[in-house]
């Protein structure tokens, strides 16, 4: 008798286990610290009706548990907050900056001081999604210590917030696309964040002053995915980074600087996709891509890609699955075998 009460016992355990034991949904604190961010995001509380691509915001009274709101979510089993997404912002009537301290219009740049401490109170915080028009005056803190992706896109950061990303030492995905990185000393910053041996996504793109520094990028021996598109590389490029996806679009290459006799180049040979759309490369480009042979996918599209594309230059891509050559010039090409999506206009 005394086993089956003692079964009971644990079975009602793992149940109050499994649904999280939340008496009263997220935690006070952290429900208490979404809604200090609710002048950023009016909608943080809110649920969302139609597709994410053209949402409608239902302004109606939602749940008093945090964890059931549109753009939060929680962990299952100790409630906490583990994802954050507010890649949304709202942009305020013109004399909404002289009643509310972090606005601020400066010419025709209109973006917010968002005071990042605000964070703090997420202990199990994994994923912040935080893109558009915000200038952090406070650096994101090292207590973070279970964010693991970070998407910073399309703000207005200098390279001074670099130093405090450095020190997110769990972080495996980072995004700072888009940003104002014209800072001191960019070198340096690059340097530190390189300390990060987790990551292993890297979105660099739209930042001009990576066309002088990309040597630095081979510090970043942890990376798998790396994004510099539109980031001013002219002429030749090459990079000994151990990466499996690579993009270098709207730049203005000329060449790829990959040779099979080095080897230190050869530490790119685990590399399966390659975009280099919207480039200035011509039909030479396969030659000195052959010791990538590993790729499956490679997007030259908007080159000078012109006349026939010989079989032979193909020859080493012997696990490519996609090839697009969207407007070029080519007049004549016969498959290899291997190839199995061939997009050519």
């Amino acid at each position: 008798m005394e086993y089956w009460k003692w079964l009971k016992m644990v079975v009602v355990a793992l149940i109050m286990l499994g649904e999280g034991w939340r008496n009263e949904g997220c935690l006070e604190e952290e429900r208490l610290a979404l809604f200090e961010l609710k002048p950023f995001f009016p909608s943080i509380d809110s649920r969302i009706d139609g597709l994410m691509s053209d949402p409608i915001i239902e302004e109606k009274e939602t749940s008093s548990d945090c964890c059931e709101w549109e753009y939060v979510e929680c962990s299952s089993i100790t409630g906490r907050v583990t994802h954050l997404f507010l890649n949304f912002t709202y942009t305020p009537p013109p004399s909404y900056d002289l009643v509310y301290p972090y606005y601020r219009r400066t010419g025709n740049n209109e973006y917010w001081y968002l005071n990042t401490s605000l964070f703090l109170p997420f202990e199990e915080l994994q994923s912040l999604f935080l893109s558009e028009e915000f200038h952090c005056f406070e650096k994101l803190s090292s207590k973070l210590n279970k964010l693991e992706i970070l998407d910073l896109s399309d703000n207005y950061f200098n390279d001074s917030i670099l130093t405090s990303l450095s020190k997110l030492s769990s972080l495996k995905s980072l995004n700072l696309a888009g940003n104002n990185f014209i800072g001191s000393n960019p070198i340096d910053g690059l340097k530190r964040l390189s300390k990060l041996k987790n990551l292993e996504i890297l979105d660099l793109s739209h930042h001009n002053y990576i066309a002088n520094i990309s040597s630095q990028l081979n510090d970043f021996s942890s990376l798998k995915s790396l994004r510099l598109q539109d980031c001013g590389l002219v002429g030749k490029f090459n990079s000994f980074i151990n990466l499996k996806e690579l993009y270098l679009g709207s730049n203005q290459i000329e060449s790829l600087g990959f040779s099979s006799y080095d080897k230190e180049q050869l530490r790119l040979n685990k590399l399966e996709v390659l975009g280099i759309s919207e480039n200035l490369l011509n039909s030479s480009v396969f030659s000195s891509l052959s010791p990538l042979s590993n790729l499956k996918s490679l997007d030259l599209s908007y080159n000078n890609l012109k006349g026939p594309i010989h079989i032979e230059d193909l020859n080493a891509f012997s696990y490519l699955e996609e090839l697009i050559l969207w407007n070029n010039k080519v007049t004549e090409f016969v498959p290899s075998q291997g190839i199995l999506n061939l997009f050519l206009t």
